[in-house]
């Protein structure tokens, strides 16, 4: 009987190591969730920093170009490499750059309307990133749950094995 009680021991509390080691993983995924998370909110700060001016020059165009593409972020069948059909279409002879100028109407609502594309695309990122988040915060509290059961049944058991014990003493 002595036997069987270990090997029940044994069994609850490998579930116990199990649980925990399940949560410290969860835990460290959200840990690099969150750090993706913090970068894609700084890369958007950054982005509207740029465009707030209404004027994308040719540093901020390639700037834009490497966040987007850190992200795995594009439009449509852009990868931005190019020249987001024609957004650079302005050279300022002041700077000796190819600028564009955002706007509403003409050429200049084309280019606000490429850049507002490339924004909503870093926007969904950061948002399947909250909906991962979300998710990964489920993980966690499950497996802290079961942990914890795994815990609770481990403390049953030994405290059974303990009364058994005292029982047998107690008739001796």
């Amino acid at each position: 009987m002595s036997d069987g009680i270990a090997r029940l021991i044994s069994v609850t509390q490998m579930k116990s190591n199990n649980a925990n080691e399940d949560a410290l993983n969860g835990a460290d995924k959200q840990r690099g969730l969150l750090k993706e998370q913090k970068l894609v909110r700084d890369q958007l700060r950054a982005f509207d920093d740029k465009v707030k001016d209404k004027k994308v020059t040719q540093d901020e165009y390639w700037q834009i170009s490497a966040m987007l593409g850190e992200n795995g972020a594009d439009v449509g069948n852009q990868n931005w490499t190019g020249d987001w059909d024609g957004l650079l279409g302005n050279h300022d002879d002041s700077v000796g750059q190819w600028s564009a100028t955002l706007g509403a109407e003409g050429q200049q609502k084309i280019n606000q309307d490429l850049v507002d594309t490339a924004r909503n695309r870093l926007d969904d990122k950061s948002k399947a990133l909250e909906g991962e988040d979300k998710l990964g915060n489920f993980e966690i509290q499950d497996l802290m749950s079961q942990y914890n059961q795994a815990e609770q049944l481990a403390s049953n058991v030994l405290k059974k094995r303990d009364d058994t014990s005292n029982a047998i003493i107690g008739k001796v």
